[in-house]
């Protein structure tokens, strides 16, 4: 690595961490207010565990008052019988769908309990038509009415609380809860003296009234008078006026969880360094990587620049020779055959590096047509049978792919130029190519081997990355872009298939597959 790069390196990872660990002496200063909203957190966690239970009481009180009241329907008689045989019950009230009370009844005899009760509920009788209106806060549609609830209103000494249920015919009948049975209760479902959790300091728990009268208690810290709660949690409707409150003391608090602070500071600061040291390696890498490619592109350039010079100097040599030759008819053949077979390698690289920037800007796509595959190998074969047979090359095609299936002939012309233009350029003194092909369904298999150098082991994949080469040297005697395997391994998977090498104890053997649909002309054959 580059000095310079180092440098980076160390300014991406040391400058970081030294701004994270004068921030971490912030934090471990600050950590009495740290301490606080982290316990409040768990304490607000826990008071929620304890509304939750008063909550299933409730719940299991509603379903009680539910089961009382069966579809809903009431009469005067029946909630006086309720009011006297339920313990859960203290008094009972009928209304009209009007708002009109009916029971208590207006005129009539009524007993001390019923006119306690009248007394208290005053609230009600003033405004019956709250249980006709949807609440505040009743989804859409609002015009739609509730059929039960919970009613809660303020008198004497606290809250009272009524359980009501609409009947088919719009009659509201209303229970009010027995507030003596329903403490009774809600203490026996509180713990005793049990802590809120046994990993957190002594404290109290104090369920507290909506005037902050202390209803229930427990724990064994004793706080001061006026003391401010550590946490507090307003409980579930309709409860919602009392409140649960948790006190400690705050030396305690800072033994039970201060010292984790540090830690998580320590620790926070050891993850971000190692994060830093990481993306550190991973920035130089890929600093590596794309100083990498941008060497393989110019060597790319000058490749192509190379490539694209050599035939087209002996298209211009061969063309003038031929302006100026006798006219001896070998010649001007030979001249031609020079001037056609450069001009089909020009066409080949200019094909390969068109393809390679369709690929480059994911345009690469295929035109598949109905047509034999035996018939497209058999023309590349001629199109490279000139050039093979000047370096002693023997070609044997062996055809088994002759039904007509749909393919795209352009790209495995460009696959089996590639591939043939390989057994020219390292395979020629082997002295043979052999083409090998099979259909099996809806698969057409191609195999093309030579008896060549073959392939060095541990080059087997290498082979198929853009750029690579088994030697990059302008002056090694062989020239090319690198691109050429890339080029049809990617052809032939965008065709449904793969090009692979496949082992060898001589030259080098490649394997193309290529998903090649029957057409309709082969499948209706017998």
């Amino acid at each position: 690595m580059r000095p310079k790069l180092i440098t980076i390196f160390l300014l991406i990872v040391l400058v970081p961490v030294a701004l994270l660990g004068w921030l971490g002496l912030r934090v471990a200063r600050d950590e009495q207010e740290i301490v606080e909203h982290k316990f409040r957190n768990i304490l607000l966690g826990k008071l929620g565990d304890v509304d939750a239970t008063v909550a299933g009481l409730m719940a299991d009180r509603e379903r009680e008052l539910l089961r009382l009241t069966g579809n809903g329907a009431a009469d005067a008689a029946s909630l006086r019988a309720l009011a006297r045989t339920s313990p859960i019950v203290q008094q009972t009230m009928l209304l009209d769908p009007h708002g009109v009370r009916l029971h208590p009844p207006p005129a009539g005899p009524l007993n001390e309990d019923e006119r306690a009760f009248l007394r208290r509920a005053e609230p009600i009788w003033r405004d019956p038509q709250a249980f006709f209106r949807p609440p505040d806060d009743a989804p859409p549609p609002r015009a739609a009415l509730p059929d039960h609830g919970w009613h809660v209103w303020y008198w004497g000494e606290g809250i009272h609380i009524i359980f009501w249920r609409r009947a088919p015919s719009g009659h509201v009948a209303g229970m009010e809860l027995s507030r003596v049975r329903l403490l009774a209760d809600i203490v026996g479902a509180l713990p005793a003296t049990d802590p809120l959790e046994p990993a957190l300091p002594q404290g109290r728990v104090v369920l507290a009234d909506a005037k902050g009268g202390a209803i229930y208690q427990w724990g064994a810290y004793e706080p001061a008078k006026g003391e401010t709660p550590q946490a507090s949690r307003s409980l579930a409707h309709p409860l919602e006026a009392w409140q649960l409150r948790y006190f400690a003391s705050n030396t305690d608090l800072k033994r039970a969880v201060g010292g984790g602070i540090l830690v998580t500071v320590v620790a926070g600061t050891i993850v971000v360094a190692v994060a830093l040291v990481g993306l550190g390696i991973y920035i130089a890498r890929e600093t590596s990587r794309e100083m990498r490619e941008a060497a393989q592109r110019v060597n790319f350039v000058n490749q192509v620049s190379h490539e694209l010079k050599t035939p087209l100097t002996n298209i211009r040599l061969y063309a003038e020779l031929l302006e100026t030759a006798p006219p001896d008819p070998d010649r001007r053949a030979r001249y031609l055959g020079v001037i056609v077979a450069e001009s089909q390698r020009l066409s080949r690289l200019i094909g390969n590096v068109l393809t390679f920037a369709r690929k480059q800007r994911h345009k690469l796509a295929l035109r598949p047509a109905a047509g034999r595959v035996d018939e497209r190998i058999a023309a590349v074969i001629e199109h490279f049978r000139p050039s093979l047979a000047a370096k002693g090359v023997d070609i044997a095609f062996d055809a088994q792919a002759g039904e007509p299936v749909i393919f795209d002939a352009d790209a495995l012309e460009q696959i089996l130029g590639n591939l043939f233009y390989n057994v020219e350029k390292y395979a020629a003194d082997g002295g043979q190519m052999s083409v090998a092909s099979r259909q099996n369904g809806a698969m057409t298999t191609i195999e093309v081997a030579d008896r060549g150098p073959g392939i060095p082991r541990g080059q087997e994949e290498r082979i198929f990355e853009p750029f690579r080469r088994l030697s990059n040297k302008l002056a090694d005697g062989v020239t090319g872009t690198g691109i050429g395997l890339a080029i049809a391994r990617d052809l032939a998977r965008l065709h449904g298939g793969d090009l692979r090498l496949l082992p060898s104890d001589l030259g080098a053997r490649f394997e193309l597959t290529l998903h090649t649909p029957r057409t309709q002309e082969a499948t209706a054959q017998p």
